[in-house]
């Protein structure tokens, strides 16, 4: 691992020389890594399944924990799995034995485009990004053209790219449809803040939150435009509020008040990340494998 340092803070968070172990390996493309009963549970995308990871005595397992098309997971109040369906175009409910309940699939009567990512504020309620990719999809690793979100989308009925929000009661409201191509979300540890990426103008947002679950007050928390491979994708927060988001390079840290603290660069360019354990190890899905970094902080919710 090399740890890009730009602020000696950052080293309160991760030691210098803190190993980077492949926990898991052969895959196509990981995506939505999510803590839950003892494992990891990640989306393998091509192979449209959730793989469970966990390990044992006599050695590292892993299995189907569902099949099914998913990209970001994360659980509910109740801790159950909830899955942004990339290519299925909606959100669901997954149960232990496969089964799926669908949450939402339409807005305005209009199919999603292709829910991305997914986070459960404390009250139940849901929240969801929504950009086009798999109306659209190409194989892995190829470079889209630029602004290709623009032109006409063959299939594609929302007009824009959203931001949603599900509420406990099951309403389906947008938040916000001003993204190019909004990608990861997470809260703030007080959830007064909802943080977005945007995968195409390469930035990190920030909202605050009012009291009905409605955002406000946007504006960019941290630019993350550079010449290295990658774009803002997944992205997690500590119980310090301090924000970890796989961008160009690596995985970028910065402090709530958006000032950058340095890089994590992986052996292989991260999708999405995710904390586990006794909530102080990361967890990164990073194309064919599946990373784990012991950290000298705390996810502020595992997953």
């Amino acid at each position: 691992m090399a740890l890009e340092t730009r602020d000696p803070r950052l080293h309160d968070l991760v030691a210098p020389d803190a190993p980077i172990a492949r926990v898991a390996g052969g895959l196509t493309f990981t995506e939505g890594p999510i803590w839950r009963g003892g494992a990891l549970l990640f989306s393998d995308i091509p192979n449209k399944r959730i793989v469970r990871l966990r390990r044992l005595p006599e050695g590292p397992e892993l299995t189907t924990y569902a099949t099914g098309m998913s990209n970001g997971l994360t659980l509910d109040r109740q801790g159950r799995v909830l899955a942004a369906e990339h290519d299925g175009r909606r959100v669901t409910r997954v149960s232990d034995d496969g089964a799926r309940s669908v949450l939402a699939e339409r807005f305005q009567g209009k199919r999603l485009n292709s829910p991305n990512d997914i986070v459960v504020k404390s009250d139940g309620s849901i929240y969801f990004t929504d950009p086009p990719y798999a109306v659209r999809p190409v194989p892995p690793g190829t470079v889209r053209p630029a602004g290709w979100w623009t032109q006409p989308i063959e299939g594609k009925e929302q007009s824009f790219q959203g931001v949603y929000r599900i509420t406990p009661d099951g309403a389906l409201h947008l938040l916000v449809d001003d993204f190019a191509l909004p990608n990861g979300l997470a809260f703030s540890p007080d959830e007064s803040v909802l943080y977005v990426d945007d995968s195409a103008l390469k930035h990190i947002r920030a909202f605050d939150v009012r009291p009905d679950g409605t955002v406000t007050g946007s504006r960019v928390l941290l630019d993350m435009a550079s010449p290295d491979p990658g774009v803002p994708d997944g992205l997690k927060v500590d119980v310090h509020g301090n924000v970890f988001c796989t961008g160009p390079g690596g995985v970028w840290v910065c402090r709530a008040d958006g000032t950058l603290l340095g890089r994590i660069v992986l052996p292989e360019l991260p999708a999405n990340l995710a904390w586990g354990e006794d909530g102080t190890a990361l967890f990164f899905t990073a194309r064919t494998s599946v990373y784990r970094m012991p950290t000298k902080t705390r996810g502020a919710l595992l997953g």
